[in-house]
């Protein structure tokens, strides 16, 4: 009978979970792009923040190195599926040992100015239709390639169980607690600092492990960004 609750339960969720994943994985667009009165063709990809948390029955700690490690692989399948939509992707200008005082606290203002952004971008993600969201034009005291049109910021947090939790979580029927990853990408106009594109993929912590599955996330995530033409 537990089993059965337990199957039960399972399939509740992997149907929430589905239908979630289909809003999650909606490309939320500003309407100068999805009118296409503003074409994409250069972007600049800002240092990214993916945090992952390994949790085990005592408790949760940071994963340092394995953040930081998924933190450049979620950049370079951004990457990727931009320039599948032939979206250059302009030389990286914030690697640490390239950059003086200045230049580091301006990016750091920038990305503390996203990050206070992030939450309404997450709860309110269909204002981002009525072009409600900016960063302001202090974008540009980044000073990124003159040819850049975008700038884009890339967050994320993901959860990884121990065995010892992985075991706590399916004896106890009624736990809804599970891994997962959720990345999010933001596109924002690198002149005006106006919200262009959002997206926030959910998947479950397995494709952390797996660039194929990571690459096809992020992807679909972004399929309905207009490619460049001409």
């Amino acid at each position: 009978m537990r089993s059965l609750i337990r199957f039960v339960l399972i399939i509740l969720c992997c149907t929430f979970a589905h239908y979630d994943a289909a809003n999650v994985n909606a490309q939320y667009l500003n309407p100068k792009v999805a009118k296409k009165e503003l074409t994409i063709r250069s972007a600049v990809v800002l240092p990214p923040k993916v945090e992952i948390t390994k949790e085990s029955a005592k408790g949760a700690e940071m994963m340092v190195a394995e953040s930081a490690d998924i933190s450049v692989k979620v950049m370079e399948a951004v990457k990727d599926a931009l320039q599948q939509k032939k979206i250059n992707i302009a030389t990286n200008s914030f690697e640490p040992a390239a950059m003086d005082e200045s230049r580091k606290y301006t990016l750091a203002d920038i990305q503390t100015r996203y990050d206070a952004l992030l939450p309404k971008l997450v709860d309110k993600s269909k204002d981002i239709k009525k072009a409600r969201f900016t960063l302001g034009d202090e974008v540009m005291l980044l000073n990124v390639h003159k040819e850049a049109d975008v700038l884009v910021f890339i967050r994320g947090q993901g959860r990884v169980f121990t065995k010892g939790k992985t075991a706590f979580s399916i004896i106890n029927i009624f736990s809804l607690d599970f891994p997962f990853t959720v990345i999010t990408v933001g596109i924002v106009d690198s002149r005006t600092g106006e919200v262009l594109a959002f997206t926030k993929p959910v998947s479950t912590s397995g494709v952390l492990k797996n660039p194929k599955g990571l690459s096809k996330m992020i992807q679909k995530s972004l399929k309905k960004l207009p490619a460049t033409t001409g």
